[in-house]
């Protein structure tokens, strides 16, 4: 009777704890992924130089919401155990008009930013659950055609293509339904641009397995010059994501 009792305790402790090996193991072994369209609530500010001039760009969120044309942004990442990858997508066309008083003449700018990025990393700590940190390192394409007219006649029609490299890190806690996460990053490093960056905090809450709201900020830099061309662009502002998870 006591080796039979002994059985029943002993028995379902093996098998429970198989079976929480297995979950995890599964856990390790299978793929999830997160696809987050978002809005950025951005301004630019940008300092054009050429034909030893610079022009400077001044537009809030109501100036680029005013003369949007067309708009993409997308985030999604891929992960599997402590793996995982990421890609990003911004794409905005802009025009404005304005005037130049002094001469009595009238301008048109025309803007359309590209900005494309894939990433690699890893989690670094896990600390109980609750802390996360990774580290990812990537490749950055960043794009944008300049068009200016003045009086009717184009003086300014440029694009400029930039690919560079960026590290960086991701801080992320979870705690019940609150996701929260930061991340910066830098790249550059003079082989496209001088320098570009890019920063992001994330609060976000999670409504089910398959769905979470975050709102934030977000920011993003290049400084760029080459051909006697020189871009020196920030885009920035408040953010809200949707985000789905499978």
């Amino acid at each position: 009777m006591k080796k039979l009792i002994l059985l029943l305790v002993i028995i379902p402790g093996i098998v429970f704890g198989q079976d929480d090996s297995s979950d995890a193991q599964t856990k390790e072994s299978t793929w999830e992924f997160d696809l987050t369209p978002y809005i950025w609530f951005a301004g630019i500010s940008a300092d054009i130089s050429f034909l030893d001039q610079t022009v400077p760009v001044e537009a809030s969120f109501k100036d680029v919401l005013e003369n949007l044309k067309f708009g993409v942004l997308l985030h999604a990442e891929a992960k599997k155990g402590k793996w995982f990858i990421m890609s990003d997508l911004v794409y905005m066309k802009l025009k404005k008009d304005g005037r130049i008083e002094m001469l009595a003449v009238d301008t048109e700018l025309e803007m359309k930013q590209l900005i494309t990025e894939l990433a690699g990393g890893y989690n670094l700590i896990n600390s109980q659950d609750w802390l996360f940190i990774d580290g990812f390192a990537g490749w950055r394409y960043f794009g944008i055609t300049n068009k200016l007219d003045i009086a009717g006649q184009n003086v300014l029609d440029k694009t400029i293509n930039v690919n560079d490299p960026f590290i960086g890190l991701r801080f992320r806690t979870v705690s019940e339904k609150w996701l929260n996460s930061f991340r910066f990053d830098v790249g550059g490093f003079g082989i496209g641009s001088e320098v570009n960056w890019k920063a992001n905090i994330m609060i976000g809450y999670q409504f089910s397995e398959l769905f979470s709201l975050y709102l934030g900020a977000q920011g993003y830099g290049v400084d760029y010059e080459k051909d006697a061309f020189g871009l020196d662009l920030v885009t920035g502002g408040l953010i809200t994501g949707f985000n789905f998870h499978f």
